[in-house]
């Protein structure tokens, strides 16, 4: 028997969800939390030299906070995609998630923009007055998951009336 396509995708996400811990674990092994390794992914920010080590390390940890999200919207995906794989498409649980899904992808966008900023303050905190920075970063990247956001959203809420308009006609039949 072949799999079917949203059977490949719920296992997917599925392996997604469980190699995001150990990508983790792994890009912390390789010294990518590091004081140095944090400077490195700021070139243009002048970390000041009397910022401590656990600042700096704080700083880059901050940035792991669109990664949960993302792994919530990837949990999210599997069960739609399990929906799928049941054939319990056109149902109101599975316009929530899709739903649910913009709203998270809108969530992601946003955390990137914030954390960077916020990344950025930290490791400027300890710099003398005048040489702190505030730096707001908004790119295609963010309009691009704004923009499927929005997609999602209004898929989930047409799905959302077609499952309704499917439940009353099995109640009619």
């Amino acid at each position: 028997m072949r799999p079917t396509l949203p059977t490949v995708l719920y296992f997917g996400t599925w392996t997604a969800l469980l190699a995001a811990p150990v990508l983790l674990v792994a890009l912390v092994v390789m010294g990518q939390f590091s004081p140095d390794a944090v400077r490195e992914a700021f070139p243009k920010v002048p970390v000041s030299d009397v910022q401590s080590d656990d600042q700096i390390i704080c700083a880059g940890v901050v940035g792991l906070i669109p990664w949960a999200i993302g792994a919530w919207v990837l949990f999210r995906m599997q069960a739609l995609f399990a929906l799928y794989r049941d054939n319990r498409a056109l149902t109101i649980e599975a316009a929530r998630i899709i739903r649910n899904l913009g709203a998270g992808l809108v969530l992601i966008a946003v955390a990137q923009v914030v954390t960077r900023t916020v990344q950025i303050l930290m490791l400027t905190s300890a710099n003398a007055d005048g040489e702190r920075m505030l730096a707001i970063q908004f790119g295609f990247a963010q309009i691009g998951f704004i923009l499927a956001a929005g997609l999602m959203v209004v898929i989930g809420r047409s799905m959302v009336e077609a499952a309704r308009a499917v439940d009353d006609m099995r109640g009619f039949v």
